[in-house]
């Protein structure tokens, strides 16, 4: 993105009010979002990128009736008539607590207990996902109120559909909080892998968002809700409503943003074919059998000789290319 803000043209302050806009969002600061926006209105206001930026810069900070307004004129009807149900209250937390959650470590995922409306579940850990997604018939049990029907997109381009929801009380541990957005559908087929029996749901990255953090220890199978209050570490960007982005370097070759994931199994690093080519990763014989939240992903296997994230190295990972990768697409962003 600063790539392409450094190419503008200096007479094209809404082209550049725009790119600045995008950046103000990666790095979370609203203020400066709405104030680039501002000045690309005159120019961009109708167009569907700028819409969908304000969008979810509405969505981020709560002004829920600005975002249905947004979405509405995107024709996201479904998910507009969704946000406008919460009356602008939603996300509450009732009660954090920093007391350490552990989770069931003999499974791929993390796999935790969470009480929905007093209704206790086994769910998936998943930085992946944005809004809670919950089992069809678990929902039912849980008297969740289920709305209306929104189309769904998930790893590897598939493509779907689930019903818009809402939770009015979820427990982890000893945090609490209320008024919460889900999403519905069956997810036998997603998590018949590995599983000795079914999973309810999966807590997404909207919910650790509004804990303020989370604290992720994965040698201990543990995770601390709120702020980790971290001195040092590897920057962190969030594009979209939700998705966490960071930098890393594939084979030698200059940074690049990456998605992490932690609700995809069976590979370290998942990537599109434009992108292997791009890094140079060697494509092997033979398929992967990994899976995301929208059940098995048809992956070919690739070879990935050197991996750097922040200080950290790795050789020789495993990986995989997805057959439709759209996020990059989605989000107007190159993943």
């Amino acid at each position: 993105v600063l790539a392409e803000l450094a190419e503008l043209n200096e007479d094209d302050q809404a082209q550049i009010a725009l790119r600045r806009a995008q950046i103000g969002m990666l790095n979370d600061r609203m203020a400066d979002v709405e104030r680039q926006l501002e000045i690309a209105r005159a120019k961009y206001g109708a167009h569907v990128y700028f819409v969908g930026l304000e969008a979810d810069m509405a969505v981020r900070k709560g002004d829920l009736p600005f975002a249905a307004e947004s979405l509405r004129r995107l024709s996201r009807h479904a998910r507009a008539h969704h946000l406008e149900s919460f009356d602008g209250d939603w996300y509450r937390v009732e009660k954090l607590s920093r007391k350490p959650v552990t989770w069931d470590d003999s499974h791929a995922l993390p796999l935790l207990d969470v009480k929905i409306n007093g209704q206790t579940g086994r769910f998936v850990l998943d930085t992946g996902t944005g809004d809670c997604l919950l089992d069809a018939r678990f929902a039912r049990r849980a008297g969740v109120d289920i709305g209306h029907i929104d189309q769904a997109g998930f790893a590897g381009g598939r493509v779907g559909h689930w019903q818009l929801a809402r939770i009015d009380s979820l427990s982890i541990g000893s945090s609490r909080f209320a008024q919460l957005p889900a999403m519905v559908k069956p997810l036998v087929d997603a998590f018949r892998h590995g599983y000795d029996r079914s999973v309810d749901g999966i807590v997404g990255a909207g919910l650790l968002r509004a804990a303020g953090g989370i604290d992720i220890d994965y040698q201990k199978a543990r995770f601390r809700l709120g702020s980790p209050g971290l001195e040092d570490g590897a920057a962190l960007w969030i594009a979209g409503p939700h998705y966490p982005l960071t930098s890393c370097r594939v084979n030698g070759g200059p940074a690049s943003s990456w998605f992490i994931d932690s609700g995809m199994s069976g590979m370290d690093l998942a990537c599109s074919e434009s992108a292997a080519r791009r890094h140079g990763a060697q494509l092997l014989n033979g398929n992967i059998k990994a899976h995301g939240g929208g059940g098995a992903l048809g992956a070919k296997a690739v070879r990935i000789r050197h991996f750097r994230h922040a200080d950290l190295e790795y050789d020789e990972l495993p990986a995989a290319v997805l057959p439709g990768f759209n996020l990059g697409r989605e989000l107007g962003i190159r993943i």
